[in-house]
């Protein structure tokens, strides 16, 4: 049998090499990013989930795929935000101009519950019997309308990943400047492929906040 050789395009090789990234990254915030934001910051839950940004007043906001996707998500694995909260994952998804990797999504329980049946009126939602994001999925029949939702506040962090000569570009550096200077945590991991056979990889982990005065934003340019 000939051998013949033969490369992925550069631009192919480039997709697949941030996959590998991307994966790597999200084992890592699995297995010991979440563990450690519980234990040392005394968070009840912590839960990473793809990203997305409102897009105003375009016709792609005003479909169903992101009507109240904050609280679908928390709804879904059994959660009511606090008003404060919700409404801060809200301008969160408002301020942004670009989709990120990742959100973060931290809560404390506040010792108060809330009936399913209840969450879904006083949210909007009482008329839907299904609504799905990724991996999460809410079934309405598959749940009982007594069935209590504890009420929690939190916060959300903002995951963004990049994989070898990877970098920010100047329109992610002013979305995240923006949301940054708004008080929100930027998480920013940069994933190198040391040896793919050998199964070793790098990962630099950078929490960009206001008081880092956004300096990171602009070496992530520059990487």
């Amino acid at each position: 049998m000939p051998v013949i050789r033969y490369s992925l395009s550069p631009q192919e090789l480039k997709v697949w090499k941030g996959r590998i990234g991307d994966r790597v990254a999200e084992c890592y915030i699995e297995e010991v990013l979440i563990p450690r934001l519980k234990k040392e910051e005394g968070w009840d839950g912590v839960l990473y989930t793809d990203g997305w940004f409102n897009m105003g007043a375009s016709l792609y906001q005003k479909g169903e795929m992101f009507w109240k996707q904050e609280l679908k998500i928390l709804v879904c694995v059994g959660l009511f935000p606090t008003p404060d909260f919700l409404k801060r994952f809200e301008k969160l998804t408002n301020l942004l101009r670009n989709i990120p990797d990742g959100f973060l999504i931290k809560w404390r329980k506040t010792g108060k519950h809330i009936t399913l049946k209840d969450a879904l009126a006083k949210s909007g939602l009482e008329s839907w019997e299904s609504w799905r994001f990724g991996e999460f999925k809410y079934v309405r029949s598959e749940h009982s309308d007594k069935e209590q939702l504890p009420i929690v506040k939190g916060e959300v962090e903002v995951v963004e990943v990049k994989t070898g000569k990877g970098f920010l570009p100047p329109s992610q550096i002013e979305s995240y400047t923006n949301i940054v200077k708004k008080g929100y945590r930027l998480r920013y991991f940069q994933v190198d492929i040391v040896s793919f056979e050998r199964n070793q990889f790098e990962i630099r982990e950078e929490l960009v906040t206001i008081e880092t005065k956004l300096r990171h934003l602009t070496l992530y340019n520059n990487s």
